[in-house]
Order: C-alpha cells, then structure tokens, then sequence
C-alpha cells in the first residue's frame, strides 16, 4: 500500500513539472492564433476564433525572416568554431605530455568563472575602436570564447577514456597526428560533439546581451533583438505579431533539441565516454 502510495505521489510530481514545461509554449502558440481584441479580452482563455492573420502579418512584413537569417549566420559559424577549437584543444591537453599541460587546463576552467556582464564594456570599447560594432563577429567572438572553456572540460572528459594504445596503434601504421585526429578520435566523440553543438547552438540562438551591446543596426540585427521591432511608441505592442513572431523563432531550437535530444542524453552520460 505505502509503495503504491510514493508510485502515485511520483508519477503526479512527474506531471506537474511536465505541465509546467508544457503550458507555456502551448499558451504561447494559442496566444499567436488568437485575434488582438480576444487575445486582451481572454489571455489565457482557448482561442474562439482562432486566426492566422498575426502570421500572414509577419510573413508580410519579412524582417523576421531576415533576422532569423542572421542568427543562423552567427549560430552556425559559432558553433563550428565552438566545437573545431574545443575538441582540438582537449585532445591536445589530453594527449600531449606537456609541462604546462595542467595549467593550461586551470586556466579553461578558470574562464567558466568570468561573468559575461563585466566584459561587455571592454569588449564594447575594442569593437568600437576596429570599427567592427554591428558586424556579426562582435556576437561570434564572445560567444566561441565564454563557450571554450565548458566545451573543452567535456571533450577532456571523453578523450581521457580513450585508450592510449589506439593512438600509439595508429602511430606504428604511420598515421599522422592529424590523422589520428580527424580519422580515429574525432569520430569516437560524435556523440560529445552533438552534445556541445546542440546546447550552443540554442543559447546562442537565444542570446540578446552580446546582440544587444554590440549591434544596432537593422541589417545585422539576429533573431532575438529583431523581437523588440513590435514594439512600437510608447512601449505599445502589437501582442498578436509578438507572439507569432516568437513562435516562429522558437522553432528551430526546438527542432534541434527533439532531433538531437537521444544524442544529448548520451553524450551527457555513458555514450560520451564509450563514444
């Protein structure tokens, strides 16, 4: 009886924090659906009369289109760069016997201790200087560099699993170290490779404080600062075209994330050291 009990109470938590996950981007797609007056009459009422004219608005307008263009631009490059320095820097302090191999590696860590915040105005300050403020390498360069450290701590996590005998094998063949890399290792770590380029690739799409700091202009404006263009004088919001344009935003963060999600899962527990 106490043991059906604590199943019950367990599967009733499980659907608590499951709707608590869940309500938000279902209210958030039915507010989209929703027409101006009904959306401030009944928030959080079921749409009556649902409508798609709040995305035939944005379709109309295309800025969001071009935004999204842009964070896919910084999300891709970053990402690739993200995961090409991590990985190769990792296997570097895994396998390579230098003196200053330690604390080279103290000092990646050490870069998870550096709050973002107090780099803005240095960095706000250099970019102005090389005239490189609303280019999208002012978002790229700060995000591969406060990514590196977390990323080479997971990919020295997997690289000390693999054996040194694989490599000195490859060695005796006549593998180049490069070889080695790109042909023995770096396929071993799929799996922490889809777990960094995953779960950068949706804070980078989501980031605003690096987009909001370093551009203004309407042209290199990425997704998450282009959301502010609804609203209008006087903090007025077309909430109706707000709300649309955010659902489109989501979706491919959202996409990643379920597609990938297997990958994730393994990378973050047994299959990122089994490869």
């Amino acid at each position: 009886m106490k043991r059906n009990v604590l199943h019950i109470l367990f599967w009733a938590l499980v659907l608590f924090f499951l709707f608590i996950q869940i309500y938000p981007v279902a209210w958030l797609f039915m507010a989209s659906i929703k027409p101006t007056t009904e959306l401030s009459a009944a928030p959080f009422a079921l749409p009556q009369n649902p409508t798609l004219e709040n995305y035939i608005s944005i379709f109309q307008d295309g800025s969001i289109f071009h935004y999204m263009w842009n964070s896919v631009k910084v999300t891709g490059v970053s990402v690739i760069l993200i995961v090409l320095l991590s990985s190769t820097a990792a296997y570097a302090l895994t396998k390579f016997c230098f003196r200053i191999t330690k604390p080279l590696y103290a000092l990646f860590t050490f870069g998870i201790m550096v709050p973002v915040q107090i780099t803005l105005i240095p960095l706000f300050c250099f970019y102005s200087d090389m005239k490189l403020l609303n280019t999208s390498i002012t978002v790229i360069l700060p995000q591969v560099g406060f990514a590196l450290p977390l990323s080479v701590m997971m990919f020295v996590s997997f690289y000390s699993f693999v054996p040194n005998e694989l490599i000195e094998a490859a060695v005796m063949d006549g593998c180049s170290a490069y070889g080695i890399f790109f042909k023995i290792v770096f396929p071993l770590a799929r799996n922490t490779v889809i777990t960094v380029a995953s779960m950068y690739c949706i804070l980078i799409w989501n980031d605003f404080i690096f987009a909001n700091t370093f551009i203004s202009d309407n042209e290199a404006k990425t997704i998450a600062l282009g959301l502010r263009d609804y609203v209008g004088a006087f903090g007025n919001v077309n909430w109706g075209m707000t709300f649309a344009a955010i659902a489109i935003s989501i979706l491919p963060p959202m996409i990643i994330y379920f597609a990938l999600n297997k990958y994730v899962t393994a990378g973050m527990t047994l299959g990122a050291t089994k490869g």
